[in-house]
This record gives structure tokens, C-alpha cells and sequence, in this order.
């Protein structure tokens, strides 16, 4: 509705980033508003007390306990909402090594210590609703008659430690396996049936971190707790006066390890729900193209929007909505010929090749040098030209100097962490690298193709969106081209397409010398791309199948497109 009343008043603007950033904000408050019922279920279900039977839940929902609980698992929500909004980014680096996990954290240092940091505060902030609601571990405990000094209690100071281990992997993990990447979905679906979607998940993998986390915490206090409770407790003695009597281990509390894993599983949940609430409604497909009088200018304008990637992203997102599922929109980029600038498909197919082509030169520029040929042996009875030091004989007997060739370059220092690293998270890098190259496994490791960072796919679904769109409009030009405009660019949309599959072949199988294949980096990657561009090819082989002939294509782009249209390739 507001859509439609937007389209109806539409404005003069074709700034497709002005429109977008409204459009964002509004989106924010949405997620925002849509915390209150998430912060609700999780009170709910932590107020829940199954052993009371269905009272135990007509109460939990009304109970002023939920209520509270409501208000601080809100809190929490919106918080990591706005942590979301501030460190979100739409690009990623294709690697599966541990070097690059450690690059994601140090990329940004700043984004990762805010991350980590907010994490860790409303672990603390969570665990003490729910001290004061459900009862806990008390900081204090007296000697019996409550005579002489107080202890410092075991399973108080194991609860903060472990609710700080809860926080900060929780955050390292989002950095690490890059969840703060939105991940947009190909096809437009309502908000509920993108939760019904997550909601399980979340549920599973909140489960599944806490106990993780409890697991590990459990080995690792078991080692190193009671030298650490000791140690916290010398320098309160320093402070104040304390007992030394010894109490039980909380490790070995049954009540205690239950009383942990209920905390935090609704802990992750909360945090969960609102990383999944953010994500859905953020890349929740936009029609801002259709808030300006002039559509296609507004839509050009956001394929051209460099300075913001999510921008950039919702118009080519758009613009793959529009090829594929809006005839109307799609006649009007086609016809739309009236521009001092080229037609409108000119424009439009321009941008969508350009991200292809930036994406071939990439992967042409981490092409392994070519080997040398080997020299044919010389069959008897052949002739040979005889030369001396490289130079014919002939100049030797003369007195001329043979000409020294040029040595060759020396080859480039191997960046194995490629130019986005810098300052501390190069010296690091760099200094790791340096240590493990003294070494025989880090030199055979820092030769693997698994060390290497391959950014070729860091706008992947981009890339997706900018294939799929121009050949579909492509495919639909057959029909509803009235000028004809497409076809004059048939031949430079299949040679981008060609490109751009044979050095995605050559990336997927390439040789490591040893004449084995081994995978690489991106390799997953690089094989749906695969899938991508072949299917593409195909959509065109078979919608142009009558007219192949008339299309008059350069010879190797004729030869590669038979094999389509044999279905060999």
C-alpha cells in the first residue's frame, strides 16, 4: 500500500540513492517494531515452566516476570540491530583457510572490537535479569554462623567468565564467518514466509552454540579455574580481608551447568532473532525505481551508485526483478530510445558488463605464468640453423657482437593477502607468513592454493543478478524489441559470456604443476558461477534456436555457441 500511494505521488527525483536511503530507513524502524513480538516469545518461553503443565503457560504470558523480561530482551534486540546497521557490508573475500579468518578480524579492528565488545555487554546484561529473576549463584558466601570474613563465590566468578566467553564468540564468530554479509534472496517472498523459513534454524542454532560454548568453557575452566579463582581472589585479599575455606566446584553442579545452558540458549536466541530479522528485511527486494516519474533513469542511476555497495545492490537486485518478472517495465527499457546518451539498453547493458568484465580481468590477472614449451628434438637429416651464444654463426665470423639478451623481470613479491590488507592487519599477516615460510609445512602451505585470497567473487550474487538480467532482457527482445536496439549488441553480450566462462573453466581445473588438479580457493564458488553463465548460454541457445543462422556471429563466438545448441558443452 504505501508502495502504491508512493507510485501515485511520485516525485521528480531520479536519484536512485536519495530514494533508497528513505526507503533504508523506514526499513530500520519496521525491524525495530518487529523486535517487540521476538523479545516477547523468548521472555515467554523463558518464564515457561513445563513441570506446571498448560497453567504454566497461560500464566508465562501474562505475568508481570515476562513483561520485565520482555523490556530487557527488547533491549538486547535493538541493540543488536544497531550493531548490524553500523558494521553490516554486502562484499565478501572467497577463502576457507584459517589465514583469511584471521584477516576478516583484522580488516577492520575497529567494527571488530565494537562487535565484540556489545556482545560481551549484553551477555553480562542478560545474565544478571537473569540472577535477579530466576536465581543464581549469589557473589558472596559466610563461613557457617555467618563469623568472619566472606569468599568470593566460585560459581558467581564462573558464570561472569562464561557469560564473556558466550559474548565474545558469539561476536568472533559473526565476524569470522562473515554473517554481518547480507545475504539476499533471489526470489521475492513475504516477510512471513522468510521467517517461517529461519525461525527453526534459530532455534537449532542456538541450541547448538550454547552447548558448543558450555563444552568448551567446561574443558577449559576444568584446567585452569581454580588457578584463576585463586588469582582473582589474592587481589581482593589485597583490598579487603577474605576466608580461604573451600567450597565445591561449580563444574560439578548439576543445577548450576542447567542454569547456564538456559541462559544462554535464550540468550543466542535473542541475538539470533534479531540478526535473522535484519538481514529479511534489509535485502527484502525494493521498487524504488517505481517512486520516480522517470523509472528507468532512477533504476540507471542506482546501477551506476558506487560509493554505497547495499545501494548499488538493490538497484541491480531491482533490475533483476524487473527483467525477469515485469513485461511492462521490461518493453519500457527496450523502447526507450529517446536519450541524448545512447538507448536505455545500451546504458543498462553496459553496467550489467562491466561487473562481468571486471570479473574476468580478475580472474585473468591470477592466471598462473604460462610454462615454457619443450624443444622439439631434432630429427636427422633436418636443417638447423646454427648459432653460437644465441647469435648466428654467421655474425660470429664477421666479428659482430652477438646481442646479449635481456635478463628476465624478477617475478613480483607473492602478496598472499591481497592489497585490502593494511596497517595492523598486514603486519600481522605478513609477520605470520614470515615465521611459517622458515619452515618446510608453512612453505608447503603458503604454496597451496588454500593460502591464497581470492576476491573474484566478493560481489557474487552481483554478478548473478547482472547475467541473469541481460539475458533475460536478452531472451525478451525477441518479442518485445519494437527498434531492434538489442540485436546490434547480440554478438558483444556472447563474447563477455564467453570470456567470462572459459577463465572460470580454466580457474576451476588448474593445474598445480605436479600434473594432479587440485581445488582451489574459490572452487565451490567458481562452479556454481560455472552453472550460472552455461545456463545463461543455454536460455539464449534455446530462445534464438531458429534465428542462430541469421544472427551472423564472428566465427569463434559461432563455434563456442554450436556447442550449446548441440547440448554438448
Amino acid at each position: 500500500m504505501a508502495y502504491q500511494n508512493a507510485r501515485n505521488q511520485a516525485v521528480s527525483s531520479a536519484d536512485f540513492a536519495k530514494l533508497a536511503h528513505g526507503i533504508l530507513q523506514q526499513r530500520f524502524v519496521r525491524a525495530c517494531v518487529y523486535e517487540v513480538p521476538f523479545a516477547y516469545v523468548v521472555a515467554v518461553v523463558a518464564n515457561l515452566n513445563l513441570r506446571r503443565g498448560v497453567f504454566s503457560l497461560a500464566y508465562a504470558l501474562v505475568s508481570p516476570r515476562t513483561l520485565a523480561y520482555t523490556i530487557f530482551a527488547y533491549i538486547a534486540g535493538i541493540a543488536c540491530l544497531a550493531i548490524h546497521a553500523h558494521t553490516f557490508h554486502v562484499t565478501r573475500a572467497a577463502h576457507t583457510s584459517h589465514f583469511p579468518r584471521l584477516q576478516r578480524l583484522l580488516r577492520r579492528p575497529q567494527a571488530t572490537v565494537t562487535v565484540v565488545t556489545t556482545y560481551v555487554v549484553l551477555s553480562w546484561l542478560m545474565l544478571m535479569v537473569h540472577v535477579r529473576m530466576f536465581g543464581g549463584a549469589r557473589a558472596w558466601l559466610y563461613p557457617e554462623g555467618a563469623y568472619g570474613p566472606p569468599q568470593l563465590n566460585p560459581a558467581w566468578l564462573a558464570s561472569w567468565l562464561f557469560a564473556t566467553c558466550v559474548g565474545v564468540a558469539y561476536g568472533v564468530t559473526l565476524v569470522t564467518d562473515e554473517r554481518l554479509q547480507l545475504a539476499f534472496p533471489m526470489l521475492e517472498q513475504s516477510r512471513i514466509h522468510a521467517l517461517k523459513d529461519r525461525l527453526p534454524m534459530s532455534f537449532s542454532r542456538a541450541f547448538g552454540f550454547a552447548t558448543s560454548v558450555l563444552c568448551k568453557f567446561w574443558l577449559a575452566y576444568f584446567v585452569v579455574g581454580w588457578g584463576v579463582y585463586r588469582s582473582v581472589c589474592g587481589v581482593l585479599a589485597r583490598i579487603f580481608s577474605t576466608s580461604a575455606y573451600n567450597v565445591a566446584s561449580p563444574l560439578f553442579s548439576a543445577s548450576m551447568l542447567a542454569f547456564w545452558l538456559h541462559t544462554f540458549v535464550l540468550v543466542v536466541l535473542t541475538w539470533e532473532f534479531a540478526h535473522q530479522l535484519f538481514e529479511i528485511i534489509v535485502t527484502e527486494p525494493t521498487r524504488i525505481n517505481e517512486l520516480s516519474v522517470d523509472r528507468n533513469l532512477c533504476l540507471l542511476s542506482g546501477l551506476r551508485h558506487t560509493e554505497s555497495p547495499l545501494i548499488q545492490h538493490l538497484a541491480f537486485q531491482e533490475l533483476y526483478r524487473v527483467a525477469a518478472f515485469s513485461m511492462e517495465q521490461r518493453v519500457e527499457i527496450l523502447t526507450d530510445i529517446d536519450r541524448t546518451s545512447g538507448t536505455m539498453w545500451t546504458q543498462i547493458s553496459a553496467e550489467c558488463i562491466a561487473v562481468i568484465s571486471a570479473a574476468t580481468g580478475q580472474l585473468k590477472a591470477q592466471a598462473p605464468a604460462e610454462k615454457p614449451k619443450p624443444v622439439a628434438p631434432i630429427k636427422k637429416g633436418e636443417a638447423v640453423d646454427v648459432r653460437a651464444g644465441g647469435a648466428p654463426m654467421a655474425d660470429i665470423l664477421q666479428g659482430r657482437k652477438p646481442a646479449v639478451p635481456a635478463p628476465p623481470p624478477a617475478p613480483a613479491p607473492v602478496d598472499l593477502f591481497g592489497v585490502e590488507a593494511q596497517g595492523l592487519e598486514k603486519y600481522v599477516l605478513t609477520t605470520l607468513r614470515d615465521m611459517l615460510v622458515r619452515s618446510p609445512l608453512g612453505q608447503r602451505i603458503l604454496r597451496s592454493h588454500r593460502a591464497q585470497s581470492t576476491s573474484v567473487f566478493a560481489n557474487f550474487q552481483q554478478q548473478v543478478w547482472a547475467i541473469r538480467s541481460l539475458i533475460r532482457l536478452v531472451e525478451c527482445s525477441i518479442t518485445e524489441d519494437k527498434y531492434g536496439v538489442v540485436q546490434t549488441d547480440i554478438a558483444r553480450v556472447l563474447e563477455t559470456l564467453f570470456a567470462y566462462l572459459i577463465e572460470l573453466e580454466r580457474s576451476a581445473m588448474q593445474s598445480d604443476g605436479s600434473g594432479a588438479y587440485n581445488v582451489q580457493t574459490a572452487n565451490r564458488q567458481t562452479i556454481a558461477m560455472v552453472q550460472v553463465v552455461r545456463n545463461a548460454l543455454y536460455v539464449f541457445t534455446t530462445s534464438f534456436y531458429e534465428y542462430l543462422e541469421a544472427l551472423k556471429l564472428p566465427p569463434q563466438q559461432a563455434k563456442q555457441l554450436q556447442a550449446f545448441a548441440n547440448f554438448s558443452a
